[in-house]
């Protein structure tokens, strides 16, 4: 049997973390595609280059930290209008912060970003008058959230919290043939890397390559994986998590 491309055209689909690194690349790749695309994130000029035919990205600039206002953005009739048939929950943060100096407040913030806010979207996202049948989810995990290393408690136990996520919600969604699977990274190289890799030594950044016997990823490495499951060509895949690490887990 022939294997036909993703078929993403005319899929709408919600990105968070729509501003930069892989949940940018992510919609840049969509909309080549044909996808109406609805982008989350806090700085809109940073996507002011996604000039698409047909108006088909929106951008909604929002602080995914605040919880309690997230249920509003569905109010906005360009939302509403068509419902959905993918939700990508790509913003986060990484941390590395002594065990010693991790305080209530700073893991809060951390869980707010990488697990509650994806929690909220993904139950709202749940309700029929929101998101059709055979729809698909992707969380973004990471290879933290199954290994450990110094100095990462609170992201490494936000990462791990978000596959465990996936694994209840693609049972609880299965009545509806909605699949939510995550993928799980390893080192990509993003502003956020390239931020992290400016504060560490030249010695701490080999180690860090080193570790990935593929290399350090690109944004390219990542999209591809979650288009598929955004696609119906993945209508019999979920719970799944996806490690695209350069072999960084299986060290």
């Amino acid at each position: 049997m022939a294997m036909k491309k993703n078929d993403l055209k005319g899929k709408n689909i919600l990105v968070t973390g729509a501003t930069s690194g892989i949940g940018k690349g992510i919609c840049i790749a969509l909309l080549s595609q044909g996808a109406r695309v609805i982008g989350i994130g806090r700085d809109e000029s940073k996507v002011s280059d996604l000039s698409f035919e047909d108006n088909k990205f929106l951008f909604l600039p929002y602080d995914l930290n605040n919880i309690d206002g997230i249920e509003g953005l569905f109010q906005n009739n360009s939302v509403a209008q068509e419902k959905l048939d993918g939700l990508v929950l790509c913003a986060g943060k990484e941390e590395t912060v002594p065990l010693s100096l991790y305080k209530g407040d700073k893991i809060k913030s951390l869980f707010n970003l990488n697990l509650f806010s994806g929690i909220e979207l993904l139950r709202i996202f749940s309700k029929k008058k929101f998101s059709k049948d055979n729809s698909s989810v992707v969380f973004f995990s990471s290879v933290m959230g199954e290994l450990g290393q110094p100095g990462k408690v609170g992201y490494c136990a936000t990462k791990s919290a978000v596959l465990g996520v996936v694994n209840s919600a693609s049972l609880e969604l299965a009545k509806r043939k909605i699949r939510v699977n995550a993928v799980s990274p390893g080192v990509v190289a993003t502003p956020m890397t390239k931020k992290l890799f400016s504060q560490l030594s030249d010695e701490n950044v080999k180690q860090i390559e080193e570790m990935h016997p593929l290399g350090i990823g690109q944004i390219e490495d990542v999209v591809p994986t979650v288009l598929f499951l955004l696609s119906d060509d993945s209508k019999w895949i979920t719970g799944q998590n996806i490690k695209i690490d350069g072999g960084y887990s299986i060290q």
